[in-house]
């Protein structure tokens, strides 16, 4: 088992339920709503629609960390 297998997997974890949480937030706020085109669409999503998706979220934090061990690796064996 490698040095990075155990950060990549709590990695992983938090990934996975951090987008969950946001994902079940956004679902209840769904099933709250009648319709979902009755309601007109908030200012903050309005304005930052990139911002309010978890999905894109989780990429970002994902790469970051991808990043994080690339540079890593990077300036121990000077690829």
């Amino acid at each position: 088992m490698g040095m990075w297998t155990v950060p990549t997997i709590i990695t992983g974890i938090i990934i996975v339920a951090i987008s969950y949480f946001l994902t079940a937030g956004v679902m209840k706020k769904v099933k709250h709503r009648e319709s979902a085109a009755d309601v007109p669409i908030s200012k903050i999503v309005r304005d930052h629609p990139v911002a309010m998706n978890p999905i894109i979220i989780m990429y970002l934090i994902f790469g970051l960390f991808t990043g994080i061990i690339i540079f890593y690796y990077w300036s121990i064996y000077g690829y």
